[in-house]
């Protein structure tokens, strides 16, 4: 049987040690960590779940084909969360332009449709093509917030020919597990050692061996160093992507009748409020606890300075808060979770390391958010691709076993 080696034990790992292992490779995973997962966790609290990472997946064909070949049952938001806010002037609004500066954005719109400028221009900020497409007002309080909630970092860290260069769809479908985000770890990975996977934790892997194929689906700075001695511009070009750094407090507080309610607010950056976001759990999914239960997003872009102690947080999240709802409530509790490092800033970086992926030589592949495709959802297709250009299969139905 032919032999393939996986590094890293995160969705992408797992994902990729599926296809391979229905290709008919005998498979080994080697993860650093004690536990498969990855960012992926789900903490059971007698408060609710508590997500470490992402909440939910979004529903496509192809997270639709792993749910079902795995048996996880997905939950669907319910009607509440259909309500976005952004927080501006001292409000949380659904739409958070005045009418001059709607006007004004329409009539910049037009103009820019008139003469065919949406595509973004070489090494142009998302910054720069907001001011120049929509405008500055549009560009604060609308583009900045919208993709900070995504890629935790501001619109003038981010490449708008990285952010925009994919293909987009209308506003998408989430789901999530059940169980929550975790579920899908735990059937994956138990399906695995079903089929035969092998898995060895809390072992680092140093160098690769040319004689094994192999999938890298670490994050990447450990990504750069494995692939620099096999293709040293590509590997030099993964480790120059920026990562920034990610705080989230899942907090409960007593429900109240005044509570917004919603999928979430994101926050413009002059709000007076540290966090980028904050998502409203028990309004997006059922049984996520009797409590309230919200998901405060913070964002370090800043790799040298300290992470906060939890009394600092704290504080944080209390008046950031109180400037949101303007009461000031002290949570029933509140579960910390920190990420160094956590996600690539997709800055023009991604774009080099994009051009430089034929450098890999056969044998080689990789899966990871730095190469552009951002999302849970995202990552299952990457996997399947890196394992496709190893041989193994691209559906994660092949030689599905209950």
């Amino acid at each position: 049987m032919k032999r393939a080696r996986v590094v890293g034990a995160g969705l992408s790992g797992l994902a990729a040690a599926w296809c391979l292992s229905g290709a008919g490779f005998d498979v080994e995973v080697v993860e650093a960590s004690a536990h498969p997962g990855g960012l992926i966790e789900t903490l059971s609290t007698r408060h609710g779940p508590v997500e470490r990472a992402a909440n939910a997946f979004v529903w496509t064909e192809t997270t639709e084909r792993w749910f079902r070949a795995i048996g996880v049952r997905p939950e669907f938001p319910l009607p509440a969360s259909r309500r976005r806010f952004i927080f501006r002037n001292g409000r949380a609004r659904r739409w958070p332009l005045g009418p001059i500066e709607t006007l004004g954005m329409g009539a910049r719109l037009g103009a820019t449709w008139a003469r065919r400028g949406f595509a973004p221009r070489v090494d142009e900020t998302v910054a720069a093509w907001g001011r120049r497409v929509v405008g500055r007002a549009a560009t604060s309080a609308l583009v900045g917030p919208g993709l900070q909630g995504v890629y935790a970092a501001p619109p003038d860290r981010l490449s708008a020919s990285v952010i925009f260069g994919e293909r987009r769809r209308g506003r998408t479908v989430s789901a999530a597990p059940r169980g929550g985000m975790g579920e899908l770890i735990e059937k994956l990975y138990a399906a695995l050692v079903a089929r035969g996977v092998t898995f060895a934790f809390g072992r680092s892997i140093d160098a690769l061996d040319p004689a094994t194929p192999t999938v890298i689906c670490t994050n990447a700075p450990a990504a750069a160093a494995l692939v620099k001695p096999h293709a040293p511009a590509l590997g030099a070009a993964i480790a120059a992507v920026p990562m920034n750094r990610m705080v989230t407090a899942t907090a409960f507080f007593e429900p109240r009748l005044d509570d917004l309610h919603g999928f979430g607010v994101l926050f413009t950056r002059d709000a007076g409020v540290e966090a980028l976001g904050a998502l409203f759990n028990t309004d997006i999914f059922i049984d996520r606890g009797a409590d309230r239960s919200e998901t405060w997003i913070y964002g370090s872009i800043d790799p040298a300075a300290p992470l906060p102690s939890d009394t600092d947080l704290a504080a944080r999240l209390e008046h950031d808060r109180e400037i949101l709802t303007g009461q000031r409530r002290s949570p029933v509790a509140v579960f910390w979770t920190r990420r160094v490092p956590a996600l690539p800033i997709y800055s023009a970086a991604i774009d080099d390391v994009r051009r430089r992926i034929g450098d890999l030589p056969p044998w080689l592949a990789l899966a990871g958010n730095y190469l552009g495709r951002l999302g849970v959802a995202k990552l299952l297709d990457v996997a399947a691709d890196a394992s496709a250009r190893l041989g193994g299969a691209t559906s994660p139905e092949s030689r599905a076993r209950a």
